[in-house]
């Protein structure tokens, strides 16, 4: 018989690339997969998949209440499902996830896709902090295996707790099946892109503080409005800000926002845009040494890049030559580099040429297989 794998994680499923292209891994080889997520009362509509999904529907929809409530929901879902390994995806599930797997006497696996304890929403929140970190070391104390989305991730982790990590970079598959018909939504946003004009796009399920997208809308106005628009997609913490914030700067002819769109379509945008933009702050230790998956769809999207010198962006910018980095976050500055990019077409084109080396060498094709050899440590180990 198959081996269930129940996956668990807190996000919205339609949106989360990485966990679907797990799921979708293990079971094209031979795992029997339930993922079992939340859902929100402004949660996107869920395709179909060819593993089996849950959606636990909650009262609250944010704060620490959202997390309480979830993870008492999703324990008492989590008995009643059939597992023989676990998979918790970042550390706001796996306080049910654990003791799910405890009760059950199953082995677990983690995926931790942050450096959870310098993440943004942690700021100057010293008992939540707290909390969160005792949770963590409990955690990393009785899990044996676990991975994470970067090498410095990898680093952090060492140094915290003494334990080796698996990178598993959250890159897109380099062979997509695409459908013969763009879908109506995507036909719905690209009517709301201008034409002749170069095409800027952010996207980002967690436009959160310190990802620098306040500066770059300063930025646009600064920008020659006949010549450069934005795409900015997504959502998160500060997104109504960032829309008040175009609104009362008078952007709205300059700047496009779609809010969170399912994976498969955002992809067909993102290849209509020119630059793709990832401009997180070094300020913030979790954005410092991750790596922002937004820098590989753009990639394999055949779009060069403008991005933060952050260390593990600096590496695949610079081996790839793929596109440059902007020195500091002053939308001046910001504005400039975007102008210094688009002033050097062949530049541009070979940037362009260089993102094919991108796909070929960093996908999921590749980087699935050291998730798959994960579960099959997992089972010899259970076995034995």
């Amino acid at each position: 018989m198959a081996k269930e794998v129940v996956v668990t994680v807190i996000s919205d499923l339609a949106t989360d690339q990485r966990v679907h292209k797990v799921c979708q891994t293990l079971h094209e080889n031979g795992y029997s997969v339930t993922l079992v997520g939340s859902k929100k009362r402004k949660s996107l509509l869920l395709g179909k998949r060819d593993y089996r999904t849950i959606r636990i529907p909650l009262l609250f929809q944010r704060s620490i209440f959202f997390y309480i409530e979830y993870n008492t929901r999703l324990f008492f879902r989590l008995l009643f499902l059939r597992a023989d390994i676990f998979l918790g995806n970042d550390l706001d599930v796996m306080a049910a996830t654990w003791f799910a797997s405890a009760v059950k006497k199953k082995p677990i696996v983690y995926d931790t896709h942050e450096y959870f304890m310098e993440m943004a929403g942690l700021d100057n929140k010293f008992l939540r902090k707290k909390i969160w970190k005792s949770l963590e070391s409990y955690i990393f104390h009785r899990v044996r295996y676990i991975y994470t989305i970067s090498d410095s991730f990898c680093i952090l982790y060492k140094n915290d707790y003494n334990k080796d990590l698996k990178t598993v970079r959250n890159v897109p598959y380099a062979h997509v099946s695409e459908n013969a018909l763009v879908s109506p939504l995507v036909n719905q946003v690209l009517t709301k892109i201008p034409k002749g004009k170069h095409i800027l796009i952010f996207q980002g399920a967690g436009i959160n503080p310190h990802r620098g997208v306040e500066e770059l809308v300063l930025a646009m106005k600064q920008l020659d409005p006949e010549k450069y628009h934005l795409l900015l997609i997504g959502g998160g913490d500060i997104f109504s800000q960032i829309e008040k914030s175009i609104l009362d700067n008078g952007l709205l002819d300059r700047i496009t926002v779609v809010p969170k769109i399912p994976f498969a379509d955002l992809r067909e945008v993102t290849r209509h845009a020119e630059l793709g933009l990832s401009l997180d702050k070094a300020d913030n230790i979790n954005h410092r040494y991750g790596l922002p998956n937004k820098i590989f769809d753009y990639l394999h999207a055949g779009v060069p890049v403008l991005v933060s010198r952050l260390i593990e962006l600096e590496k695949i910018v610079d081996q790839y030559n793929v596109g440059t980095f902007i020195d500091n976050h002053d939308p001046a500055h910001i504005a400039l580099m975007i102008e210094k990019v688009f002033a050097d077409p062949a530049q541009m084109d070979t940037w362009k040429a260089n993102t094919i080396k991108v796909r070929n060498e960093l996908n999921w094709e590749k980087e699935g297989k050291i998730v798959l050899d994960i579960f099959k440590q997992v089972e010899a180990e259970t076995v034995n």
